[in-house]
């Protein structure tokens, strides 16, 4: 017969709490990222966080998270997911990846990219971070939604000289 309630299987899989979790670097969000062939040194494309869109849902066509990290043991896994800021919804997007850590003072590099994301409607987003189910480290993504001009621009017809002003 089991008394203690700490005996019970849990349902929940088991995680190694008493490995520290890694401590994050960097985490930034951008369009595209290169790595060099030769040197294996990243380059982040087009840094942001804000998404403009003409109205929602909106889709943006590719998304990269890149994560550098340090104070690791081992092989480390790591996931990165989009959300609303009140996680109303599901995610938006969860990608999983890995690092391995050789030794803590190594600093180990990952990035994910994602394709095609569509977000419902604008406001707050979170892009977040998580090893062995501890959050690590979170990013605001703000999605705006812009106005159309209320007057086009006034370009003067072919081969006339725009109207003086004076």
């Amino acid at each position: 017969m089991v008394n203690d309630v700490d005996d019970l299987p849990s349902k929940e899989p088991m995680m190694n709490t008493n490995r520290p979790t890694p401590d994050v670097l960097a985490m930034l969000v951008c369009d595209q990222i290169i790595t060099d062939r030769l040197t294996g040194k990243q380059s982040l494309i087009g840094m942001f966080s804000r998404i403009h869109a003409m109205g929602f849902p909106a889709t943006h066509p590719q998304l990269c998270v890149f994560v550098a990290l340090t104070d690791g043991h081992g092989k480390t896994e790591l996931t990165i997911r989009i959300v609303d800021s009140n996680d109303a919804r599901p995610p938006i997007v969860e990608g999983k990846g890995g690092v391995h850590f050789k030794d803590p003072r190594t600093i180990a590099n990952l990035f994910l990219q994602f394709h095609g994301l569509t977000f419902p409607a604008s406001g707050e987003y979170r892009v977040q971070l998580f090893s062995n189910g501890q959050l690590l480290r979170e990013a605001r993504l703000e999605l705006v939604q812009l106005t159309p001009p209320k007057h086009p621009p006034q370009t003067p017809p072919q081969g006339e000289p725009p109207a003086d002003e004076s």
